[in-house]
């Protein structure tokens, strides 16, 4: 019979075929005990796997609220900064001139360092993610070969951190024999830093955001072929359940669900 409802289906089909999968996805959650069930371990197999991607589709939204938010918290405290570098920049014209035209060489490093690090940054948490996925999958080999990947991309990242805070520190010597000019200097600096998040904030946010929706449609097409897998198994599950009428209080609720459509059924 259950062949003949997963073709076409009249309503009074799709009905009976309803309570089958409800009954299915019950013994699933309550098996019986001391009955050996040829269908159960497949539904359950089934059944672990739709709610992994569940948890993954969770993880991935999660993870886009995280960024959002984390983004947006960003935005703020540096926006809530400028007030105080500003006036100190205001205050420290001349020295800061002056000051910017010895350290002009240094002060286009820096703001290229800065962006480059961001860069490795990125590419390290993607990096991650990527082996993270592998190993959340089961596909340890491939999860073995891009772990030697990441491992060259932590050290590049290391290397590019390491060039940048010595970039900093001199830079960092060099204001501080400045006194107030050097201050001044260090809030343009800081300033400019600010400007250059302003204006690559929504990019950067939207790559980070579409990477994040690919791997979530991903998983999303998964999720769809394992729910309709899912479905099959419980209902196969459920025919077997109720044509040997197991007792228990909760399926033959069930069954007094899907008797007189069966019989209806076998009237036709």
């Amino acid at each position: 019979l259950l062949d003949k409802l997963l073709g076409k289906k009249s309503s009074l089909e799709d009905e009976y075929l309803d309570g089958l999968v409800q009954l299915g996805a019950l013994v699933v959650r309550r098996p019986p005990r001391g009955v050996r069930l040829r269908t159960l371990a497949a539904a359950q197999q089934i059944d672990r796997v739709v709610r992994r991607h569940q948890a993954e589709l969770q993880e991935i939204e999660t993870q886009m609220e995280a960024e959002e938010a984390r983004i947006m918290a960003e935005a703020e405290a540096e926006a809530a900064e400028k007030p105080e570098l500003e006036a100190l920049v205001r205050q420290n014209r001349a020295g800061i001139l002056n000051i910017d035209r010895k350290i002009t060489t240094l002060s286009k490093q820096l703001k290229a360092k800065r962006a480059n690090f961001k860069y490795f940054v990125r590419q390290l948490e993607a990096q991650e993610a990527k082996v993270k996925k592998l190993e959340d999958d089961g596909r340890f080999e491939e999860a073995e070969a891009e772990r030697a990947q990441l491992k060259r991309v932590r050290l590049d990242h290391m290397r590019q951190q390491s060039a940048l805070q010595d970039l900093e520190e001199e830079i960092e010597a060099y204001l501080d024999s400045e006194g107030s000019a050097g201050e001044g200097m260090r809030a343009k600096l800081r300033l400019e830093e600010i400007e250059e998040n302003e204006r690559n904030r929504d990019k950067i946010l939207n790559e980070v955001l579409g990477a994040l929706d690919r791997q979530a449609d991903t998983v999303e097409a998964k999720l769809k072929e394992s729910q309709e897998a899912l479905e099959d198994a419980l209902a196969a599950l459920g025919e077997e359940v109720y044509a040997a009428r197991i007792r228990d209080p909760a399926y033959e609720q069930v069954y007094a669900v899907l008797d007189p459509i069966a019989a209806e059924l076998a009237g036709k």
